[in-house]
């Protein structure tokens, strides 16, 4: 595939875009910022929004819940935490989703929670501290998402000490939330056995909305579900959307 590599910032949004062509970056620009603007809107009418990190209660018919803000309440209630876990990777959809229209190729890494719509093979590396160089191959063969929370690696708010959990799913707000939820249960003491009995306990709710799950911690790798083959990559921190 041939694609072109964009970089794009708007307050706290950092995102990586690849696009067949600038209209497909122009569109997905709109997108983000259209985005952001509904998130603010919302948080501007209830400050409790980005605060809470429980699910957001509010009546489904509520007239102020847009597309935006409804898709990050529902995933955080399927998830059991805050609608503002679900924000970047809602954001890398909703862009991937106007792009669509100019392009079959599209990917969004807005600080590691990538939306992508694509029929070929990509390849995306995971970073931690201690760079393991760790990373897979996956064809979406459509619209695919690949999330990623971190305890140690970022500025996203998470309560566990993982170096990496990264969730594949279709719905990218969705992943988002299991991301953040996922990682939240990763104390600073657990081993190898503890992060398995965790990603067992998890999985039982997970499995009805995400495809597999993969926990690294230090040098401890813990997957469920359909999680690509890792391999060897090359890693440029460069390139990595520091969001």
């Amino acid at each position: 595939m041939r694609y072109e590599r964009y970089s794009f910032k708007h307050k706290e949004t950092i995102v990586t875009i690849l696009a067949e062509n600038e209209r497909q970056y122009k569109l997905a620009v709109d997108a983000i910022l259209m985005a952001r603007r509904l998130i603010e809107e919302r948080i501007k009418k209830d400050p409790y929004f980005l605060i809470t990190y429980e699910p957001y209660e509010i009546d489904e018919l509520d007239e102020g819940l847009d597309e935006v803000t409804s898709r990050m309440v529902r995933a955080s209630r399927i998830a059991n935490v805050g609608p503002m876990a679900a924000v970047a990777g809602t954001i890398s959809a909703v862009a991937v989703e106007s792009m669509v229209d100019a392009g079959d190729f599209a990917l969004v890494d807005n600080g590691g929670d990538i939306a992508m719509h694509a029929y070929e093979d990509v390849t995306i590396g995971i970073f931690t501290p201690k760079n393991l160089n760790l990373g897979f191959k996956i064809n979406p063969r459509g619209f695919y998402s690949v999330c990623t929370s971190s305890g140690t690696v970022g500025h996203s708010v998470s309560l566990g000490f993982a170096d990496a959990v990264t969730v594949f799913a279709e719905d990218a707000s969705i992943a988002d939330c299991f991301a953040t939820r996922i990682g939240n249960e990763i104390k600073e003491d657990f081993g190898k056995k503890e992060i398995k009995n965790v990603l067992k306990e998890l999985w039982r709710n997970a499995k009805n909305y995400i495809d597999g799950l993969l926990v690294i911690k230090d040098e401890i790798i813990g997957k469920i579900g359909k999680v690509p083959k890792l391999k060897k990559v090359h890693i440029e921190p460069d390139l990595i959307t520091k969001g």
